[in-house]
């Protein structure tokens, strides 16, 4: 049974009272941080780590940043434990909040975002930290619960960019206090976003103070809920079980944007610590190689597009339709240019993967360097790839994959992958027509004709790839796809194929 906020504070009160006593300033830290560099939730200096909440898999990291890009106003108020819910969002262990105010400079505590808001949704949270009235995983509201908010657009006059204190006024209802801007924040461009909770500090309120900075500068300071006369806010008890990045307590939109870096302090920043972490920019992210795939040559090419030299111990690069090519794949390491020293050894050459590693001090990627591994591709209008690499140390992390060359891909019945629908793939669509297919891969399926998918080449797909073949090239010239047109056996089958359209077409009458 989860023990009252009050309950589990007292259970470690005494262990703690010493370094509670003496807790100053000067001992005060980032106690928490989310970089996402690593692909992960994960807290980079602690043990606090996040789940990336996310049932349909819309969400994903890219270049050192957790992209929530594809929310598009879905609503915080769902069943997350459902397979199909549309949305995500980062579930960040509960008290780490309260944890912060508590065991740090006590009544002080910092939340530090690097993020940028692709779309603002009124009352979309940048972060949401506390409880709801429905309790931990619900958003059901908030009426009567404790937390803390950062908004980029709240729904009030003016649409301000805001953060919050709430707090029960022991009357069935909620006092909230709001430190906002003169605006939303603006989309497109990242923002540091700073919040600063001094319950020491009571300039402003006998309760504390609540400011909110932008890009290094106040932008204004606030009282925290609670004055002596009602219920008092206390950051260090609040029975925190809902710490969000980009959902809400209520049934508000979920945020649509992109999180860079989250950090957590526990003491309340000053204006000059605030203006110098701006300065210092976002913890810089691990370089992320890009496979580079060639439509037109099949050609693979890992290359650092930005970001530090990397270390490169080990890729492997996947094709659950088996679109590679093990013949025309070589080695990263072919001649001894990439890593002289190295002894790259290969796991795997087949059409689903393809896998290889070095057990020393791997190779080097310079910033705007590439390796080539041939042409380890076979072109289609597949393009499943997903690529994979450890660096020297161990770390496994997930690269891009960058397709060039062929506009938008390959046809649907293009067979030949040579940039258009003509009599070639014609005789190798009529070639497979009534073929047995279901032993072969996705890939080798598709180029053999089957257009739908089904594991055939049958007549369905031959109204496919007459649709298409007319759409590039017209009826007439598909009319003249007969006889010397097509080779042998092609032109009895094709007989065969027009002769079941002109049937289907009576059986229709």
């Amino acid at each position: 049974m989860l023990l009252t906020m009050p309950a589990r504070r007292t259970a470690t009160l005494l262990a703690l009272a010493a370094t509670v006593a003496t807790a100053s300033v000067s001992q005060a830290v980032k106690v928490h941080s989310y970089t996402f560099n690593d692909s992960t939730a994960n807290d980079s200096i602690g043990t606090a780590h996040g789940t990336l909440v996310d049932p349909s898999g819309i969400a994903f990291y890219q270049g050192g940043q957790l992209r929530l890009t594809e929310n598009n106003n879905a609503n915080s108020n769902q069943d997350f434990s459902l397979p199909e819910t549309v949305g995500a969002y980062v579930d960040l262990p509960n008290y780490i909040i309260s944890d912060a105010a508590f065991f740090g400079t006590s009544g002080q505590l910092s939340l530090e975002f690097w993020a940028t808001t692709q779309q603002n949704r009124n009352w979309a949270r940048l972060g949401d930290f506390g409880n709801s009235i429905g309790g931990e995983d619900f958003s059901t509201g908030g009426g009567t619960s404790e937390y803390i908010i950062v908004v980029p657009q709240t729904g009030r006059a003016g649409n301000t960019f805001a953060t919050s204190t709430h707090q029960p006024d022991g009357l069935g209802g909620g006092l909230e206090n709001f430190v906002e801007g003169t605006g939303p924040l603006s989309v497109g461009e990242e923002h540091h976003v700073v919040v600063t909770l001094d319950q020491v500090d009571t300039s402003v309120n006998p309760n504390g103070t609540l400011s909110l900075y932008l890009n290094g500068a106040l932008v204004s300071s606030g009282p925290v809920v609670g004055d002596g006369n009602d219920v008092p806010f206390d950051a260090g008890l609040m029975n925190d079980v809902n710490n969000w990045l980009g959902r809400a307590q209520w049934p508000d939109p979920l945020f649509d944007g992109s999180y860079n870096e989250f950090n957590v302090y526990d003491h309340a920043l000053s204006a000059t610590e605030v203006s110098d972490a701006f300065a210092a920019g976002p913890v810089a992210s691990e370089a992320i190689p890009t496979l580079i795939v060639d439509r037109a040559t099949g050609e693979m090419t890992l290359t650092n597009l930005e970001g530090d030299s990397l270390s490169l111990a080990g890729y492997n690069i996947s094709s659950a339709a088996g679109a590679l090519d093990s013949a025309g794949w070589t080695s990263i390491n072919a001649g001894g240019t990439f890593d002289p020293n190295g002894n790259w050894v290969a796991s795997s050459t087949t059409a689903e993967l393809i896998a290889e590693a070095d057990g020393g001090d791997g190779g080097d990627l310079s910033s705007g360097e590439e390796a080539s591994i041939g042409a380890a591709w076979s072109p289609s209008r597949i393009e499943d790839v997903a690529f994979n690499f450890t660096l020297v140390g161990g770390t496994e992390m997930i690269g891009e994959v960058q397709y060039v060359n062929v506009d938008g891909g390959y046809a649907r019945s293009d067979l030949d992958a040579d940039g258009d629908v003509d009599a070639d793939d014609f005789a190798a669509f009529v070639a497979n027509s009534g073929a047995d297919l279901s032993g072969l891969s996705l890939y080798e399926s598709a180029v053999s004709g089957d257009l739908d998918g089904d594991g055939d080449n049958d007549y369905r797909d031959f109204r496919l790839f007459k649709a298409d073949f007319i759409a590039a090239n017209g009826s007439v010239a598909f009319a003249a796809l007969s006889g010397a047109a097509a080779p042998e056996p092609a032109a009895a089958t094709l007989a065969l194929l027009v002769t079941g359209v002109v049937a289907g077409v009576r059986r229709r009458r």
